[in-house]
C-alpha cells in the first residue's frame, strides 16, 4: 500500500489548494526557477498525485503548454492578490478559458459511498479542474488569505486558514521549523 508521502513524487502539496499546488510546478520560483514539469509525463504524474483523473493520450507538447501557461496565469494572479496589485487581465482570460472546458462528471460507486475512479478524460478537463479550484479561491472567502511562505529558500503561496490570519509559512514542518531553528540558533550562539 502507497503512504501519501510516496505517492507526492517530489512535487510539493502544502499549499491548502489545488491551484496553488499547481502553482509550486516550478521550484524555486524568482530564486533559480527548476521547472518540474519538463514533459508530459511529469504532468501526467502531477495529476495522479494530486488526486486528479488521468489525462487521455496522446499528452502532446501543445498540452503541456497549455498546462504551463495556466500555471503561469495563476502565478501572477496569485502575486498580484498577496501584492495587493490589479491582476493582469491577460491572465484573467486565461483563468478562465481553462475553467470553460468541461470536467468530468463524478460516479457513484456500487457501495454507494465513495467514487469510482474516473476514466482519463482530456487534459482540458483535467485542467478546468484547477482553474475552477482558483476560481473558487480568488473569489471566495479565502481570497484575501493568499500568502507567501517567509521560508528563506520557499517560494510558495499557500492559503491562511488559521483562526488569526497570521500564518507565516507553507508549512511549520517545511519551512516554519527550519525558521525557529535559525533564530534559536542565533539567540544561542556565541559572541
Amino acid at each position: 500500500m502507497e503512504t501519501k508521502d510516496q505517492r507526492r513524487l517530489g512535487f510539493p502539496f502544502r499549499s491548502g489548494s489545488l491551484c496553488l499546488d499547481f502553482v509550486a510546478t516550478v521550484a524555486k520560483r524568482d530564486m533559480n526557477d527548476r521547472e518540474m514539469l519538463v514533459d508530459a509525463e511529469s504532468l501526467q504524474t502531477w495529476f495522479y498525485v494530486a488526486g486528479l483523473p488521468a489525462a487521455q493520450d496522446p499528452l502532446d507538447e501543445a498540452r503541456l503548454v497549455d498546462a504551463r501557461e495556466l500555471r503561469e496565469a495563476l502565478n501572477a494572479l496569485s502575486r498580484a492578490r498577496v501584492d495587493g496589485l490589479r491582476p493582469a487581465p491577460a491572465a484573467v482570460d486565461v483563468l478562465n478559458t481553462a475553467a470553460a472546458a468541461a470536467t468530468p462528471v463524478p460516479v457513484l460507486a456500487y457501495d454507494a459511498s465513495t467514487v469510482r475512479p474516473f476514466d482519463p478524460v482530456p487534459v482540458e478537463s483535467v485542467l478546468s479542474i484547477v482553474a475552477r479550484d482558483a476560481i473558487d479561491l480568488f473569489s471566495g472567502e479565502y481570497r484575501n488569505r493568499i500568502r507567501r511562505c517567509l521560508g528563506h529558500e520557499c517560494s510558495l503561496y499557500f492559503v491562511d486558514r488559521s483562526r488569526q490570519g497570521a500564518r507565516r509559512w507553507c508549512s511549520m514542518a517545511a519551512c516554519g521549523e527550519k525558521a525557529s531553528s535559525a533564530a534559536y540558533r542565533k539567540r544561542h550562539s556565541v559572541r
